[in-house]
């Protein structure tokens, strides 16, 4: 790691004040609003790992699994097999039995009277849990509570785990305040430690629960254990299998019975503490200081990498010692300062050789020539379409306020890439990947965040951006960063939020130049055909209906991509004529399949944001209903999220005139805008598609698969089905399937086919026989 150091002269006490104070500011927001989170979580989890140590092995845990439900059948238990258990337990002497989920409704006279009795003679060994559950529609919380004769028998504990914004529990509560009274949490009650409720200490994710004594509870039951091996120790019962899971740092889901068992070895190792992230902060500033206003660069380097070996490695110790520090506000206070430092540095370099833009103090062009490497996968500019106006309404000394407010925004969609300035309003820098697609997400993010106005010299200023794209590494960095403006100016005439400059694009300008009158021809000829793809429904796994998708078939180009006609058809004022074309195709085919015998198809087509200004919209859905005589609730229309965010009072009352009339409508590609509540609340909508960009990284990102979870759950609540589309792959497909999704289509389930096609696999899948198979 090279260590920042002054390059140039050394800044004066007084910025470097300023430097040491908004480092501080960033370290205090960090840690209050938890911004470093995932990399906290990181690095406590590789803590862990590094001092991975063994269970006490006087925690066991008997497993209500796959070998013990196959024998004595699924969850829930009669209460009479867990009196069987706890009787065996206590004859092999185990010291506390706790149990994490037990169902207190009825059970046969004879189950409660054996139960009773095992846990009299028992002699108080046994932790019954309890558990608070809330209502999602009234909010109002309820406790699920054995029945009084029970807890005169036996102790009582909540099994309530405290999930984080992740989705992960990292600490465990000593008790839980229910109804005035102080229920001990099952860590505490079976560990035998106290504390006031409402107090919560850190679990010990360094003891590895791969190595937990574990039996079958089907092997007590069939008395094929070791019973010795039970003696003194606490013992967990719990289920395994088919049972609600959490995630747990290091171990990824785990079911309740384990998370329970790890906080009970962290208090058997010793009371832990969270000591938070305060005192690290405080001693990286005074760390930071000296490093600031140290005049000896020896001395500098000695103190920074001082102070980064001592956050890195430090808090392992005290992790041994069950003393659990958050480093990362801490580390985010050094980086900010001595990065600071280095950028005042080298921007000073730059400034004295001309590399700087005279106003603003950002690397210029000249700059971007003499620092780009000699590949770079993809070239961006950004160009702000209102900077001249905005810049000559400003004062003269505010246009470096506006580009460094401008530049602070860029930077996060640049992923901490260097942004140059050139002049008019335009913004560059250089992605390191040469996935349009990946980098264009990336751009909508941005273009959202441009949304909110700047502050400028006290007024709120809107910024108008568009981006362009140049993935053409075969030409020099000069012109493609030309290729690059040429592609946000196009974009912007097009109204787009980004486009990538294609070379081949002048080879095709006499197709492009005719391509609306091609287009026109298209549909008279039938070129314009519409492909199908299935819509499952997760709790039959049958295929309920689809989406009608617009293909181009033209005799002499070959397949036109769907990108480049719709757009098109829509600058042009030619997409009531295609969505004309494309609704009778797909009404008329979902008419035939009903005459086939399969009345519960619907058919999904997606509407354009331009007709929904239309007044002929209305008649159009209506009168292609009634030619083919198809019930309206048979027609699902999709609008984009963004136009729902629109939400204007005229697209609004044309919403709610189609849904008047029975046709249903559909929120597509839901999670790529910025939807609140309340739009949710005003669109009268039936469903939610939720986009594939979150629905194909559901294995494998954390905050994807709490966002898809949460809008499953928002939808729900909201009375409105859940369809997820871009299923790729059956993990994902049983993952939408736990989190309870209504539907689902992708490549996984069903690619876009041809009516026939569609047709053949209606019989099979709509049968009992052969459903589509949800693993």
């Amino acid at each position: 790691m090279r260590l920042p150091l002054p390059l140039g002269r050394s800044p004066g006490h007084r910025l470097n004040l300023r430097i040491l104070a908004a480092a501080i500011c960033i370290a205090l927001l960090c840690g209050v609003i938890n911004i470093l989170g995932p990399l906290e979580l990181f690095a406590s989890i590789t803590r862990a790992k590094l001092r991975s140590h063994p269970p006490s092995g006087q925690v066991a845990i008997v497993a209500i699994d796959d070998q013990s439900i196959n024998a004595y059948g699924a969850s829930p238990w009669p209460r009479q097999r867990y009196a069987e258990l706890i009787r065996r337990l206590d004859a092999a002497g185990a010291r506390r039995i706790g149990i994490d989920t037990l169902a207190w409704g009825d059970d046969s006279p004879a189950g409660d009277a054996k139960f009773e009795e095992a846990l009299g003679k028992a002699k108080g060994k046994v932790v019954l849990p309890v558990r608070i559950s809330t209502d999602n529609m009234t909010g109002r919380n309820g406790v699920e509570l054995p029945p009084a004769r029970l807890m005169r028998l036996a102790d009582i504990a909540c099994t309530n785990l405290i999930l984080h914004w992740d989705g992960m529990v990292y600490d465990s509560p000593y008790s839980v305040d229910m109804a005035g009274h102080a229920v001990p949490s099952m860590a505490s009650a079976v560990a035998g430690r106290t504390g006031a409720a409402g107090q919560g200490f850190p679990i010990d994710y360094g003891v590895d629960l791969h190595a937990l004594p574990t039996v079958s509870a089907a092997d007590i039951l069939n008395d094929r254990w070791n019973a010795a091996r039970f003696a003194g120790k606490d013992v967990l019962i719990g289920e395994t299998v088919n049972t609600l899971r959490y995630g747990a740092p290091g171990f990824g889901q785990l079911p309740m019975v384990y998370v329970h068992a790890a906080a009970i070895e962290s208090l058997r190792e010793g009371p832990p503490v969270d000591a938070g992230w305060f005192l690290p902060v405080l001693l990286a500033a005074a760390l930071a200081a000296i490093y600031l206003f140290v005049r000896q660069r020896i001395i500098a380097r000695v103190v920074l990498g001082t102070a980064i070996l001592l956050f890195l490695v430090g808090p392992l110790g005290a992790d041994r010692a069950q003393i659990y520090f958050q480093i990362m506000p801490a580390l985010a206070l050094l980086a900010a300062a001595s990065l600071t430092r280095l950028w005042f540095n080298i921007r000073q370099s730059l400034r004295d050789k001309g590399l700087v833009n005279a106003v603003s103090g950002q690397p210029n062009l000249n700059a971007l020539r003499e620092s780009a490497p000699r590949l770079v996968p993809t070239v961006v500019v950004a160009r702000i379409l209102n900077y001249a106006e905005v810049t000559t309404s400003l004062p003269a000394d505010c246009e470096k306020e506006l580009a460094e407010q401008i530049v602070n925004r860029l930077t996060v969609g640049a992923g901490g890439d260097t942004i140059y300035q050139a002049d008019d309003g335009l913004f560059i820098w250089l992605a390191d990947t040469a996935n349009d697609e990946l980098v264009g997400e990336q751009l909508m993010a941005l273009h959202g965040l441009f949304r909110s106005p700047v502050v400028v010299a006290g007024r709120l200023i809107d910024l108008s951006v568009t981006f362009g794209l140049d993935t053409d590494t075969s030409r020099s960095l000069v012109q493609r960063v030309s290729s690059a403006v040429v592609a946000a100016d196009r974009a912007a005439a097009e109204g787009r939020r980004w486009m990538t400059y294609d070379p081949a694009e002048l080879e095709d300008a006499e197709w492009k130049m005719s391509l609306l009158a091609r287009l026109d021809q298209a549909v008279e000829r039938d070129e314009i055909w519409v492909a199908y793809q299935p819509k499952i429904e997760m709790a039959s796994g049958r295929i309920i209906g689809a989406e009608a998708l617009a293909r181009w078939s033209h005799p002499e180009k070959g397949e036109v991509p769907p990108s480049q006609f719709i757009p098109a058809a829509e600058r042009s004022g030619r997409i009531e004529n295609l969505t004309a074309h494309i609704l009778d195709s797909a009404v008329g085919a979902t008419a035939s399949i009903h005459r086939a015998g399969h009345t519960d198809f619907s058919i999904a087509v997606n509407l354009s944001a331009r007709l929904l200004d239309s007044p002929a919209l209305l008649a159009m859905v209506s009168s292609t209903l009634a030619r083919h005589k198809l019930a309206p609730h048979h027609l699902i229309l999709e609008i984009t999220e963004t136009t729902a965010m629109a939400s204007q009072d005229g697209i609004v009352e044309t919403l709610e005139a189609l849904s008047a009339s029975g046709v249903r409508l559909s929120i597509d590609d839901y999670g790529t805008g910025f939807s609140t509540l309340d739009y949710l609340k005003r669109i009268p909508a039936d469903e939610i598609k939720i986009d594939r960009s979150f629905v194909s990284m559901l294995e494998k990102s954390q905050s994807d698969r709490i966002m898809v979870h949460s809008t499953i759950q928002l939808a729900h609540s909201l009375g409105r089905k859940t369809v997820a589309e871009g299923v790729e792959n059956g993990v994902v497909l049983n993952e939408l399937r736990l989190m309870q999704c209504d539907y689902v289509q992708g490549y996984y389930t069903g690619k876009p086919m041809k009516l026939p096609a569609l047709m053949e696999q209606l019989p099979q899948r709509e049968s009992e026989k052969e459903p589509v198979t949800i693993v």
